[in-house]
């Protein structure tokens, strides 16, 4: 098979492509690499590839839609054939073309593994040492994916590789990078949620300022804003540094979606734990500290001075104390030029009233 991928990709980058989709382990896949890699800008392949993998992701896409096809680690078990005796020299010449037959079909006949391959070979062009393809020949191959990524829901690890793919893109700030998040972007938080991993979390830190890209105004945003609320009490990134920090993040991006934080905030505090509470407070001083504006002032007057006002008329110690905690993010830090100010300003009419 090595030799003759080898062959094909000189040949024609279709005749290379339906020879790729067979491969299945890791091994074999480890060779389209090595092959790409070996390429050269002179190569005749390198102007045509691009074209030939958009063609036939399309192809696949619409083999995926039309026949509703399952990943091919999901298709149930068929049985073993037969031991089969050693073939005459005209039974292997037969065999062969057959073998053929499968190769010039396999698209169709498995589209969610072909384009399993097809994004790999993406980002072995990509990520080529000479950057030797073109950027603009690969990105509406890139675009396909993405735009379909939620398609795929049946294969994951489908789904992981595109997603992969758009985050490298935007990582390394490639043109059109903008057009690869509304559906990747998505699909690594919602990944972040239900992983449970630091890598996972620090992964969506790194892409944070995709985020300024949305229009939280927009109807079409609930969604993402239901994982981004969900983001504010989800252990691990209340546990990581990366995660607090995309926390405080949040509050530059819209005022309603402060509003709706600093909400998710004040639900914890009755049955919130010590180490909950103290991290929400961090989270809270350092959104406080990112903005300005109308979200400062959500924070401070929408939500700092009815907490002090609750501590003060709390019903009990354990409530007073849970507060506390929640506001102990900016005692802390209170010797941090305005922080004493902003308290004392905040407190004074409340204790004032309170005494009276």
């Amino acid at each position: 098979m090595d030799r003759k991928l080898r062959s094909s990709i000189s040949r024609s980058p279709e005749e290379f492509l339906s020879l790729a989709v067979n491969l299945h382990t890791k091994p074999e896949k480890s060779t389209l690499r090595t092959l790409i890699f070996s390429l050269t800008s002179s190569s005749a392949c390198v102007a045509s590839l691009p074209a030939a993998l958009f063609a036939a992701i399309q192809r696949s896409i619409d083999a995926s839609q039309e026949t509703g096809e399952q990943p091919l680690d999901m298709d149930p078990p068929t049985p073993s054939p037969p031991t089969a005796k050693r073939l005459r020299r005209s039974s292997r010449s037969r065999s062969r073309s057959r073998t053929s037959a499968y190769s010039n079909n396999s698209e169709s006949e498995n589209p969610l593994h072909s384009l399993q391959i097809c994004a790999s070979i993406i980002r072995f062009c990509v990520s080529h040492p000479n950057r030797i393809f073109s950027l603009d020949d690969l990105l509406p191959c890139v675009q396909a994916l993405h735009d379909h990524l939620v398609l795929f829901e049946s294969d994951s690890a489908l789904q992981v590789t595109i997603a992969s793919l758009c985050e490298e893109w935007w990582k390394l700030g490639l043109p059109g990078k903008e057009t690869l998040i509304s559906q990747s972007l998505p699909f690594l938080l919602a990944t972040s949620l239900c992983a449970g991993r630091k890598s996972a979390v620090r992964r969506v830190y790194l892409l944070r300022d995709a985020f300024t890209l949305f229009d939280f105004l927009d109807d079409s945003i609930e969604d993402l804003k239901i994982l981004l609320l969900r983001c504010v009490i989800t252990p691990i990134y209340l546990r990581t540094e990366e995660g607090k920090k995309f926390l405080s993040f949040l509050f530059g991006l819209n005022v309603q979606l402060v509003k709706e934080v600093l909400a998710m905030i004040r639900s914890q505090i009755p049955f919130g734990r010590k180490s909950v509470l103290e991290s929400l407070s961090e989270v809270v001083f350092w959104g406080w500290k990112a903005v300005e504006g109308q979200a400062k002032d959500e924070v401070e007057n929408g939500f700092l001075q009815a907490l002090i006002e609750a501590a003060v008329h709390a019903s009990s110690k354990t409530f007073a104390s849970s507060i506390r905690r929640l506001l102990g993010g900016f005692i802390s830090q209170r010797m941090m030029v305005g922080v004493e100010k902003l308290l004392f300003r905040l407190s004074e009419p409340i204790l004032f009233r309170s005494l009276q």
